[in-house]
């Protein structure tokens, strides 16, 4: 009795982990080379939220969208401040 609720515990893992993994979607990732630095511009369902800067000269920084309004701040890791995620829970 034990070995069959194993087994059967065995069998659903694969679908919970594939419901969990469908609902978080991977971010699309843009390569743009602009010269004297690369952009990775990263987007979710279409919306930009945020771009990597890496210069040919210098240390990489990210502009992030911290709250959905279009207005990108610069983050490195150099600076000791943290981003506190802003989900969108419900829009209408």
């Amino acid at each position: 009795m034990l070995r069959a609720v194993f087994f059967s515990l065995l069998l659903a893992l694969p679908t919970v982990q594939a419901h969990a993994e469908g609902q978080q979607p991977e971010p699309e990732i843009t390569i743009r080379d602009g010269g004297d630095r690369t952009l990775y511009e990263y987007r979710v369902n279409g919306i930009l939220y945020a771009i990597k800067v890496k210069p040919k000269v210098g240390p990489e920084y990210y502009l992030v969208d911290v709250n959905g309004d279009g207005n990108y701040v610069r983050h490195d890791s150099k600076r000791k401040s943290f981003l506190i995620p802003e989900w969108v829970l419900l829009r209408w």
